[in-house]
């Protein structure tokens, strides 16, 4: 992983490894981010399932060890 997530981190895009936005930070508690995906994104029940994210909320606890980089504008997962 490149770091933890920080409060500087809200509001950008979580993109899969191939560059597909999956979602954005919305929040960050103890270097975790907390993602709010959306119905457009390209989450397949693969990655999902990797990410042990299920169906029943929007909204998901993004574990540092699935975290390929962080820059200025994205995070950016590492190939599950």
């Amino acid at each position: 992983m490149a770091r933890d997530l920080t409060d500087d981190d809200r509001g950008k895009s979580v993109v899969d490894h191939e560059g597909n936005r999956i979602g954005s930070v919305t929040d960050t508690e103890n270097g975790k981010g907390i993602i709010e995906t959306n119905d457009d994104s390209s989450l397949t029940d693969k990655l999902k399932s990797a990410l042990s994210w299920d169906d029943s909320d929007d909204s998901h606890e993004l574990q540092n060890d699935h975290v390929d980089s962080v820059n200025d504008d994205e995070v950016r997962l590492r190939n599950l």
